[in-house]
């Protein structure tokens, strides 16, 4: 008897949370029209009718506009059928219109014509009105531009991408602020371009492909705050993250004019693009592996080719003012970078530089005392005339250059006082170089730099570092309190 009572039990618990997360057609189209019209958008509608199971749209014209530009979406025709089990199919035309205007002050505005393709698309909702999720998948999605204008005239350019073997989801959630969360993926994106300079003076023609793309995303939009003004949607509480990845990829590019002409090959490994925004602060970081250059200009005698194992770029900002110092931090990496024999033939012909892979590493971070908010458009004298912000700490997690036999290493520390006119350091930077010498005995012996010039290199090192080891020199910067600048103790200003 419990076990029936719990299996009745179990059974009416699952009958009532499906019944629960039926959706119609009506609600899911409210939801999305609510949607784009809480992000400041114009929605208009023709006709809205009833079909039996079916909820159809005619002429839906969408419109967004800022500052910057304005953008005009229109779709023909929308239906959504309820499919009988609680879920709903969204069908959209194989093709949608999209037309873009940019603002330049004082000239015509600059007009794109565009459109967006699909082929065999399966779009699902499900959920409830106040938690839908979007099933999705399609054989091919495409983007294109079809027509560009500039100061009312033609300019003969053209843009095209395929992403094939599309599949994902995005879920939309309602309990006062709204979040959306999605997740897509594609195995291929095919995409070529083309540009002719209107005087017929120069063309320019490229064309690649990227494989096993992924993406994630997640905002936050506060309940009655539009997108148009980005600063007040951030202090209202907005926030965004995301990451983009693939797997590999490589294009073609060809460009000539009346002087000159060049082709360029590159492939790359995987790589990674993520972002965030918040009304803290921002981050920006890429990681690209394994790239490879080739290039060939008409004008030189040989092939430009470089390699690089790793790049990587990452960034963090404070955005809102605050009475209290917030982090900051900035990577640049380069690492593994090599270039053809053939191109360092040019100024080594006999070889005698080393030819090892060059590294460069510059790692910071930080504290800094922000005194305006920087997305906020009336702060922009501020930001661009005065001092947006202040340093309170700077940390030298990894300076590294390697290259040409030489190695430059250095960390360190520093704090800022900023109750004079101008902030004063306090603190240490600690440096060590080793090769240096051999470098310049190799440099003068090719005659790349004069024999005295190198004396007198020589000499300024001295001034600032101290010998320890074979070829190899450390020094300590040092910032004190009195105002003074020291060298291994000795003072230098």
């Amino acid at each position: 008897m419990k076990r029936l009572i719990g299996t009745a039990a179990l059974l009416t618990f699952a009958l009532a949370t499906a019944a629960r997360a039926d959706v119609t057609a009506d609600e899911v189209w409210d939801g999305i029209a609510a949607y784009y019209t809480d992000l400041g958008q114009k929605l208009e509608i023709e006709s809205r009718n009833r079909q039996d199971d079916t909820l159809v749209l005619s002429g839906v014209t969408l419109t967004s506009e800022d500052t910057a530009a304005s953008a005009t979406v229109t779709i023909d025709q929308i239906r959504l059928r309820e499919l009988g089990d609680g879920r709903v199919e969204i069908v959209l035309p194989q093709e949608i219109p999209l037309r873009v205007s940019a603002k330049v002050v004082g000239k015509s505005d600059p007009d794109v014509a565009m459109r967006m393709t699909q082929s065999g698309l399966s779009l699902i909702a499900s959920g409830t009105p106040q938690d839908l999720t979007y099933d999705f998948s399609a054989p091919s999605l495409g983007f294109a531009i079809t027509d560009m204008k500039v100061e009312g005239e033609s300019a003969p350019m053209s843009f095209n991408v395929i992403l094939s073997d599309n599949e994902g989801f995005w879920r939309v959630t309602d309990s006062g602020a709204r979040r959306i969360v999605s997740e897509m993926k594609a195995a291929k994106a095919d995409f070529e371009a083309t540009a002719t300079d209107p005087k017929g003076e120069g063309k320019f023609s490229a064309s690649g492909s990227m494989v096993g793309l992924t993406s994630q995303t997640d905002m936050t939009l506060p309940a009655g705050v539009g997108m148009n003004d980005m600063g007040a949607a951030l202090q209202a509480g907005m926030s965004i993250s995301g990451e983009f990845g693939y797997q590999g990829g490589g294009y073609v590019m060809d460009f000539a004019d009346k002087v000159d002409s060049m082709h360029s090959e590159s492939t790359v490994g995987e790589g990674a693009l993520r972002f965030a925004m918040s009304r803290q602060n921002v981050t920006y970081g890429v990681l690209s592996k394994d790239v490879r250059i080739n290039s060939q200009v008409a004008s030189l005698p040989m092939p430009i080719e470089m390699a690089l194992s790793a790049l990587a770029f990452d960034l963090d900002l404070p955005l809102s003012r605050s009475d209290s110092a917030q982090p900051f931090a900035a990577l640049l990496r380069l690492s593994d970078l090599t270039v053809s024999d053939a191109l360092w033939s040019m100024f080594d012909p006999a070889g005698q530089l080393p030819r090892d892979p060059a590294t460069l590493v510059l790692d910071i971070a930080g504290k800094a005392r922000v005194l305006t908010d920087l997305l906020d458009p009336q702060n922009a004298t501020q930001i661009t005339e005065g001092t947006p912000a202040e340093l309170d700490s700077v940390e030298l997690r990894e300076l590294r250059l390697t290259a040409v036999g030489a190695d430059l290493r250095g960390d360190g520390q520093l704090t800022f006082d900023n109750s004079g006119p101008t902030p004063r350091p306090v603190g240490a930077i600690n440096l060590s170089l080793s090769g240096a010498n051999a470098l310049m005995d190799k440099l003068v012996a090719m005659g790349l730099i004069p024999q005295d010039q190198a004396m007198g290199f020589r000499m300024m090192l001295g001034l600032f570092a101290q010998p320890a080891g074979d070829d190899m020199l450390r020094s300590q910067i040092e910032f004190r309190e009195d105002g003074g600048i020291y060298a291994n103790g000795q003072r230098i200003q």
